[in-house]
């Protein structure tokens, strides 16, 4: 396969806007960050309104709160996301849309983390910022209308290896689980050899084996690292973690990551559910503004949101 509807919707959609991906490994890293906030930026149109959205300094955190209800006096359910990009692109903005979209329809808050990135904060920087993020969640979140203990935590590609290793930490450190881990096409191995990587990393589905090859070595101060469990999760023990959502992408090369996480996660019996999207790439999510497979993906997130935050007894005690 060389191609597919939702590929030519993406392609025209990017050809009518006059804009390409980001390509770190032939621009200079400035250069790559602009590029990729202005792709991203073409998906972010017909935003989806909410009543609070609301950025948040505290120390060296940076965060940014998505509610489709204004602050009351019954605390929220929330989402604490990380967003992708290889460690090194992207931010709070490039996710807009997918994150007002996940607020809008799970009826919980969603709270991003603008993490710092590589390679000018390497590992484990970010895995700890993580950790502090959603210490504040449970501390503090209270002061603007969050519950932290009906809290998820997830995200997409190095954004979903993110809130793998922090509930890794999380476990290793005896305190308390969120009640569901979202993961969204996860970077969880620097393993190359894969049969995805083979079938799909050469270029004409966007993410490309070498240029997840470059995002290691921003993320990760030297090679040994890439067999550390908490830069690459899939390497982990995965004993005592919550319940996991994992979508795959079927025309990504790091589908096999997201499937070999599922297998480990059956065989150490923890509950998830795993969905593959046939025909997508990666991160496309993202792409709500035009295809079906995200609105579906984004569906299916939400209604695993809900079910898990929205318990009868979270209910009752609001």
């Amino acid at each position: 396969m060389t191609s597919s509807p939702a590929l030519s919707l993406i392609q025209a959609h990017a050809a009518r806007h006059g804009a390409a991906p980001a390509d770190p490994l032939r621009q200079s890293l400035a250069e790559a960050r602009a590029r990729a906030l202005a792709y991203q930026g073409i998906w972010n149109h017909d935003l989806p309104p909410l009543a609070r959205r609301q950025d948040i300094t505290v120390d060296d955190l940076r965060l940014r709160l998505f509610d489709s209800q204004p602050q009351g006096p019954s605390r929220r359910p929330v989402l604490l996301y990380f967003h992708g990009g290889g460690f090194a692109l992207n931010s709070m903005d490039t996710h807009e849309r997918l994150l007002r979209l996940l607020a809008q329809r799970s009826g919980a808050a969603v709270l991003a983390l603008g993490y710092s990135l590589a390679p000018e904060a390497r590992f484990p920087r970010q895995v700890d910022e993580a950790l502090a993020a959603i210490a504040w969640v449970r501390a503090h979140g209270a002061d603007f209308g969050l519950d932290g203990n009906a809290l998820a935590v997830g995200g997409d590609s190095a954004g979903a290896n993110l809130a793998l290793a922090a509930m890794l930490r999380l476990r290793d450190q005896r305190l308390p689980q969120p009640r569901l881990g979202v993961l969204l096409y996860g970077m969880f191995s620097a393993d190359l050899l894969t049969a995805s990587h083979q079938r799909f990393g050469g270029g004409q589905f966007g993410l490309t084996t070498e240029r997840v090859d470059w995002f290691w070595s921003q993320y990760l101060a030297d090679f040994a690292q890439r067999d550390n469990p908490l830069a690459a999760p899939l390497l982990a023990d995965l004993h005592g973690l919550p319940p996991q959502l994992v979508i795959g992408a079927g025309l990504d090369c790091l589908l096999d990551d997201s499937l070999a996480l599922a297998e480990k996660l059956r065989r150490v019996g923890i509950p998830h559910q795993l969905s593959v999207y046939d025909g997508v790439p990666h991160s496309f999510m993202q792409m709500s503004a035009v295809l079906d497979q995200a609105q579906a993906a984004i569906d299916e997130t939400t209604r695993a949101l809900a079910e898990a935050l929205m318990t009868p007894q979270l209910q009752a005690a609001e």
